[in-house]
This record gives structure tokens, C-alpha cells and sequence, in this order.
């Protein structure tokens, strides 16, 4: 009995406990570029810190994604639904299956139907209407917009769910890309900060590259002596100081350019986080269903593995 009960307990909270790893997770565990990075071995050991948690970080963006992928599954079908049901145009689950498979002529039979609910008008009437000269779709116009406006005060009720959904939809996609804009400046600064170290770094690449040609020639113009294993050696170390020299220049400001992006995107994890919440929000206004599509912190994770890339390629 003992046993069962802990196999139960183990199920519900080991699946439970696995089930989902947030950003901040994934912050605390993020390596941090150092100097010492220009020692071979110390180099090689960081970089499997970065390729172990990239893999987990991976691992956690494609669960996410499948579950969305999952979730988002006859959502167009709701979408078209919901939007439907809005206008005031009454539609099956058994309509929108028709709809994909339906011929020609029934399709146009099923629009003719919605817009008689909607504009009380046929699908030949817009086409006619399509054709009209410009004072002949104006005039149209003013007639129509009188005769919805008076609709809408002798069925206020018929229009305030629209109304209230597209306001509120609205709302959210203003404040969507809002964040995105945010997001995107954080994102264009460091472009240009990365730009400005790619020129330091082929100037300093340049200068590496004639510190080893340099002690290149040097050995040329000692070839015809007797050289031993201690020569090698030296020869070994000169270019090690070349290296050394090169990536004693460039690492201090590659942290500091990596460290300021990584503050960045910590510093907009809220954000990020928000931008998943409204993208919910909105497919629940679109669609009429409560699910939730995307679990808030997959576009966080998603910065934070582009952040990743920059720690795999080190100067």
C-alpha cells in the first residue's frame, strides 16, 4: 500500500515538477564570459557549460512549441466561428466543416446567407454594387451607413459585442506591438555595439596574424642552425604571447558588450512574458475559448537562446 501511495506521489509531482522550466531558471545557470576564457582548457570547459544548457534550454523551446502546436489545433475553424457568431450570423461546427470541401456554387449559397444576415444584401448585389460608378458606390454607401446606423439603434444589443471585442482587441495589439517596439530597440542597440567590435576585431586579428608571421620569420632566418626541442618551444611560446595579446584585448570588452545585452533581455523578461499573455488574450477574443495557447516565457526563452549564440562564438 505504502509503495502504491509513493508511486502516486512521484507521478503527480515528478510529472508535475518536469512538466515545465522558467527563463529565470535558465538566467541563474547562464555562464559568464571571463578573461580567463583565453586559456585553452578553461575555454573548452565554458564552452561545454554553454552547449550542455543551450541543449536544455532546446529541449524546453520545442516542448513548449509542441504544446502549442497542439493547442492552436482547429483553432482557425473556432476563429471563424467566433468571428461569425459576432456579426450575428448563426454557424455549425457542421458550416465551417462545409465550408472546406464545399463546391463553388454551395460556397457562394453560404456567403449569400451571411451577408442576407449581416448587410441584408446578396453576394450578385456586392458584385453589382463592385461595378457602380465612384457616385454611384458613394450614394450607396451614405444609403447603407443609414440604414446600419438605424439597425443599431433599433438593435443596440446586436452590435455591442462586436463592438466591445474589436475595441478590446484593439487595445491589446496596440499594446502588443508596443512592447515589440521596446524589444526591438534593446535588440538594435546591440547590433550596433556588435557591429562596432567586429571592426576591433579585425583590427585586432590583423595585428595577431603579423605577430605570428613575425615569429614565422625569425625561425625562417635561424633555419640553418641546429635546432633543438627548446627552440620549438620558444618558438611555441611567442606565438602563445601573440595570442595572448590578442585575446587579452578583445575579451574585457566582448564581456563587457555580452554582460550589458544579457542585463537587457533580464530586464525585459516581464516584457517578454506579457507579450505571450496578450497573444493568448488575443486568440481567446478571436477564437471565444479560454485555452492557453502559449505558455507565458517561451519568447523569453527564445531571447535567451539567440543571447546563446554570442557566448558559442567567443573572439
Amino acid at each position: 500500500m505504502k509503495k502504491k501511495i509513493g508511486l502516486i506521489f512521484f507521478l503527480f509531482f515528478g510529472l508535475t515538477t518536469i512538466a515545465q522550466i522558467k527563463p529565470e531558471t535558465f538566467v541563474i545557470e547562464m555562464p559568464v564570459v571571463t578573461t580567463s576564457v583565453c586559456k585553452k582548457e578553461i575555454r573548452e570547459q565554458f564552452l561545454q557549460k554553454v552547449d550542455k544548457l543551450k541543449g536544455r534550454l532546446d529541449e524546453e523551446i520545442s516542448r513548449r512549441k509542441d504544446e502549442t502546436k497542439k493547442n492552436t489545433k482547429g483553432m482557425d475553424e473556432q476563429a471563424a466561428k467566433n468571428m461569425m457568431s459576432q456579426m450575428g450570423v448563426s454557424v455549425s461546427d457542421a458550416d465551417i466543416q462545409k465550408m472546406k470541401t464545399a463546391t463553388k456554387e454551395e460556397k457562394k449559397a453560404m456567403a449569400d446567407k451571411m451577408m442576407q444576415q449581416t448587410m441584408n444584401m446578396s453576394v450578385d448585389e456586392a458584385q453589382k454594387v463592385s461595378k457602380m460608378s465612384k457616385a454611384g458606390k458613394q450614394a450607396w454607401a451614405e444609403g447603407m451607413t443609414t440604414e446600419m446606423m438605424a439597425d443599431a439603434q433599433a438593435n443596440p444589443d446586436k452590435y455591442k459585442a462586436a463592438q466591445k471585442s474589436s475595441m478590446g482587441m484593439y487595445e491589446m495589439a496596440q499594446e502588443q506591438s508596443q512592447l515589440a517596439q521596446k524589444i526591438q530597440t534593446g535588440l538594435q542597440k546591440f547590433s550596433e555595439q556588435l557591429e562596432e567590435f567586429d571592426k576591433l576585431k579585425v583590427k585586432a586579428k590583423l595585428e595577431f596574424e603579423a605577430c605570428e608571421k613575425k615569429v614565422d620569420k625569425e625561425f625562417e632566418n635561424k633555419v640553418n642552425h641546429v635546432l633543438g626541442d627548446e627552440y620549438y618551444e620558444t618558438i611555441k611560446l611567442q606565438k602563445e604571447a601573440c595570442y595572448q595579446a590578442y585575446c587579452g584585448f578583445l575579451i574585457p570588452k566582448y564581456k563587457t558588450l555580452l554582460l550589458d545585452r544579457f542585463n537587457a533581455i533580464v530586464a525585459t523578461g516581464d516584457d517578454y512574458n506579457r507579450m505571450d499573455v496578450l497573444a493568448n488574450q488575443l486568440t481567446s477574443a478571436t477564437t471565444g475559448s479560454k485555452k492557453v495557447v502559449y505558455e507565458p516565457g517561451l519568447m523569453y526563452l527564445e531571447a535567451l537562446k539567440d543571447y546563446m549564440r554570442y557566448l558559442e562564438n567567443l573572439p
